[in-house]
């Protein structure tokens, strides 16, 4: 093995060992230079970063060479940190317009009805279009999940908040339900292409055996399809074939993805609960109220509560998927990718806040909002009350691009307002229309600066708590 840290075995013959005097120029050229510190995690050669100057994105985003999972992400959170302004050029300066000049009338009546959804006739209409969004982003809210959270935080029994756990997953499964049928269709349609075309047809019939509109927690049936037919061809077919590749690999994400959906079956989901209700802490939170709880929790995981309110999101999910593969001209292909590149940055995993993209047409104003929510932002110390951050970025085509940054806690807010040069000399007017709109919904103003806005704020400038994962090790192999 190569002695890394350069241990050597030392000289007990004090008399003979050449002593280095680092004042003597004769002895300078033999000193060490970048010596190994194994403390530190340094570059192969020893040296300290990059000593060019030239890499400014990784200066900028302070991402440390060897890359990781989360290095990467950070790198390209600030890659995509143009996401609203590319989805305003799309919606509102006419790249649409390369669908809509298109033959195939799916597409057309697909575009016209997302566009419908954009526009708002009343305060009423977007006040609900607001609301309606945020309802779809935060799953795990309202009165239910707030009485979960108390027994995770307070409770001192392990078992019970394990249970609580896998109630959640559970209900996380049963309200997936609709999403991961899609998934898996859309992977039966990719794995019967990569099958020999002599299994195709019987693949096919397998597939369409099987209720791709089925209701959330209703599994029952298509699970035996599943477990009994697709998956068992799929493990014949690669025995036979010995296919290691892609085939193998595509029906392990199927089975992925039918484990989930088998997990988030109504009678299951009762099961978990059932198990919650028979505990005494349980009861205590819940109050008497646990069966009606239930039902209420079902009926919000259901898509048939909300299917005006979701036509948004899979409208845009559609246009986009169409947009990607050509059907707006090769030459806009790349500004579909880069929307659908910075919408999964926004919704990865290791991003701690709510993301909401707000595009909507009020009063012949177009505007592009993007907002990110921090529910339980860090609080200063002696603080008490819940305190929630907000970053809103939206771009009123007619007047300019707006950046606010706001605090609220106990009914009081901290608010930072960056306008456009044409109404920086408004600041008194804009202070006192927006302090109006804060008291009649009973909020207090504690602090509200408004200044110009002359640069675009990164997301991880307003929540510096980002960054703070770069410290722990998570190295991509």
């Amino acid at each position: 093995m190569a002695n890394i840290l350069q241990v050597t075995t030392p000289n007990l013959n004090t008399e003979n060992r050449n002593v280095m005097n680092p004042q003597d120029p004769r002895q300078g050229s033999n000193a060490i230079h970048n010596p190994v510190d194994p403390s530190r995690v340094v570059r192969a050669d020893g040296k300290e970063g990059d000593q060019t100057g030239t890499n400014t994105q990784d200066t900028l985003l302070s991402v440390i060479n060897y890359e990781s999972n989360y290095g990467a992400f950070i790198k390209g959170l600030g890659e995509n940190s143009n996401l609203a302004e590319a989805m305003g050029r799309m919606l509102f300066s006419g790249e649409l317009a390369g669908l809509l000049g298109t033959d195939q009338t799916e597409v057309s009546a697909l575009i016209e009805k997302f566009l419908m959804t954009m526009q708002m006739d009343s305060p009423e209409d977007l006040l609900e279009y607001l609301q309606g969004q945020g309802e779809l982003q935060a799953r795990f809210k309202g009165e239910i999940f707030d009485k979960f959270r108390t027994i995770l935080s307070q409770s001192s029994s392990e078992h019970l908040k394990e249970a609580v756990m896998s109630f959640l997953k559970g209900y996380n499964n049963y309200s997936s339900g609709e999403h991961l049928l899609q998934q898996m269709r859309s992977l039966t349609d990719d794995i019967e292409q990569l099958l020999l075309r002599s299994y195709r047809e019987e693949f096919r019939q397998l597939a369409d055996s099987m209720n791709w509109d089925a209701a959330n927690g209703d599994t029952q049936e298509n699970a035996g399809v599943l477990n009994q037919k697709l998956i068992p061809f799929l493990s014949a077919y690669i025995s036979r074939t010995h296919d290691y590749g892609s085939v193998r690999e595509a029906a392990m994400l199927l089975i992925f993805h039918a484990v989930r959906y088998q997990n988030g079956g109504k009678e299951q989901l009762f099961k978990l609960f059932d198990a919650l209700s028979g505990d005494r802490e349980f009861q205590k939170v819940f109050q008497g109220e646990a069966e009606a709880d239930m039902e209420k929790l079902l009926m919000e995981g259901s898509r048939e509560s909300r299917p005006i309110l979701s036509q948004f999101a899979d409208n845009l999910a559609n246009l986009l998927l169409k947009g990607a593969n050509g059907h707006g001209g090769l030459e806009n292909v790349q500004q579909f990718y880069n929307i659908m590149n910075g919408m999964l940055i926004n919704e990865s995993v290791y991003l701690p806040l709510l993301h909401f993209i707000l595009p909507f047409q009020y009063e012949d104003n177009s505007v592009m909002s993007e907002m990110w929510v921090d529910p339980d932002a860090k609080k200063d110390d002696g603080e008490e009350g819940r305190r929630i951050k907000l970053f809103l970025k939206f771009d009123i085509r007619s007047v300019g691009k707006f950046e606010l940054i706001m605090t609220l806690q106990d009914r009081q807010t901290r608010m930072q307002l960056f306008v456009p040069p044409a109404l920086a000399k408004q600041e008194r007017k804009i202070q006192t229309e927006v302090t109006d709109i804060m008291k009649r919904n009973g909020i207090r103003i504690g602090q509200f600066l408004v200044r110009e806005r002359v640069r675009d704020r990164r997301i991880d400038e307003v929540f510096p708590e980002i960054r703070e994962k770069e410290r722990t090790i998570n190295v991509r192999i």
